[in-house]
């Protein structure tokens, strides 16, 4: 009986054990099935809140966009040239509409909101379409995009503040109860009075940039120590420079990379195959110290192009950030100004130092043009801007469009609240293009 009891005893203990196996066994699985769960789940929650941060940053460029847009109709001096206007702010409100129903927010929220860019795009199509028919804008049409440019403005800055909170870090579109935000994008309080900056950085400075590069053919190609040397002269530093080459690159040009150092300064250049010329100068420092003015800064940039052979260059706009003046020089031929052939300078205005050169524009296109006479004196030119417009300043200048190149007359005029360019075919007297001079603290762009 004792031994019975002995087997038993031994026959329990491993049913006991192999239950706790079992059991531990079974844990396992639950866990490795909750973190894998937990993960998938944290993957899916990623891929949602990247859906929404690329709808969030396009919604915003869209509504800028538009309130931009509008407001250069107020202004536009042709019918052709508010068609276009027209037909880009449609674009820019089906866009607009399409990434707001991405956002997580409630659908009280958002309804007014597209309600209203519902209505701005459907009576942009509208206008245009009555445009493209012969008709002409009616007072009360005018009426109408006052009304649009205004609320479009007002929700552009709105979302541009939302934007500035989300940057921070704060979570402006989930709660945490059920991850949709009752943030409020509308009605819309105290409009203001300003827009949303920084479409453009100057007249035409993301022009065309996707052709070849006329000053490179021809030139004999150059292997990474001419490079380099070619480097050292460009830059020109009596200080020790260190120079280390990390590699070749072919997007936008073949070309030698380095990283360069002197003083407290740290850049990365590149230098093209063809001819040695530089491709890019970027600034890796912060710069905070100020000690010369925008105007010394300009200055120094300019001498720097002219010493190392660009030509004749005018200055077209500039913009300040911390201790960095960013100056957008243009070529000059025959005292017209060749906006396609832009080069980029940064400063710092620290200590005078070029820190930073842009010149692909410049290397793109730049070639002695047959400049034609224009047909429209600068008179008839200024007299075909839209009639809310009192034009101030009138010159020739070339600009990019679509793929081509144009003789414009720039017509810098004022509707007496704010400065517009406008650039009247100098052959056909077409208003080509229409911009915003904006300026802010850090300097003057066009939008």
């Amino acid at each position: 009986m004792q031994k019975t009891d002995f087997f038993a005893d031994i026959r329990d203990r491993d049913w006991s054990k192999a239950g706790l196996v079992m059991l531990a066994m079974l844990l396992t699985a639950v866990t490795a099935f909750a973190i894998a769960q937990t993960r998938e789940l944290r993957t899916a929650q990623a891929r949602i809140d990247a859906v929404a941060q690329k709808a969030f940053y396009e919604t915003c460029e869209l509504t800028e966009g538009l309130a931009v847009n509008f407001r250069k109709l107020l202004v536009a001096g042709e019918p052709g040239q508010a068609q276009a206007l027209l037909n880009e702010a449609a674009l820019q409100a089906q866009g607009a509409m399409s990434n707001l129903a991405l956002l997580p927010l409630g659908q009280d929220t958002v309804s007014a909101t597209l309600k209203f860019i519902n209505q701005a795009g459907d009576f942009a199509g509208a206008l245009s379409e009555k445009l493209g028919n012969g008709g002409v804008i009616s007072q009360e049409d005018h009426a109408t995009l006052e009304a649009l440019s205004e609320t479009a403005a007002a929700f552009s800055v709105s979302l541009a503040r939302l934007l500035d909170r989300y940057e921070k870090g704060e979570a402006v579109f989930s709660d945490s109860e059920n991850n949709i935000s009752d943030e409020s994008l509308y009605p819309i309080t105290n409009p203001a009075g300003e827009y949303p900056v920084l479409l453009y950085d100057g007249p035409f400075s993301d022009g065309r940039t996707d052709g070849e590069f006329k000053t490179l053919e021809g030139l004999p190609s150059v292997d990474e120590a001419q490079a380099r040397e070619a480097l050292t002269a460009f830059i020109g530093q009596s200080q020790p420079l260190e120079i280390t080459f990390t590699g070749e690159a072919s997007v936008p040009v073949d070309c030698y990379e380095y990283d360069v150092r002197f003083g407290d300064y740290r850049l990365s250049a590149g230098v093209t195959k063809a001819g040695a010329q530089l491709l890019y100068m970027l600034c890796d420092s912060e710069i905070n110290e100020v000690n010369l003015t925008q105007s010394e800064a300009a200055n120094a940039a300019e001498a720097f192009l002219l010493a190392r052979g660009y030509g004749p260059m005018e200055m077209s706009y500039a913009s300040q950030f911390d201790g960095i003046l960013t100056v957008n020089f243009a070529a000059v031929q025959n005292r017209v100004v060749l906006y396609p052939d832009l080069v980029k300078v940064q400063v710092s205005l620290r200590d005078g130092t070029i820190i930073g050169l842009e010149p692909a524009g410049y290397l793109m296109n730049h070639v002695e043009r047959t400049i034609p006479l224009p047909a429209l004196t600068a008179e008839d030119a200024a007299a075909r801007v839209g009639s809310a417009l009192t034009p101030i300043d009138t010159r020739l200048c070339v600009i990019p469009q679509n793929s081509a190149e144009y003789l414009c007359y720039e017509v810098t005029a004022t509707d007496g609240s704010a400065t517009f360019l406008a650039y009247i075919d100098a052959a056909t007297g077409v208003e080509r293009e229409l911009m915003e001079v904006v300026t802010d603290q850090n300097g003057a762009f066009v939008m």
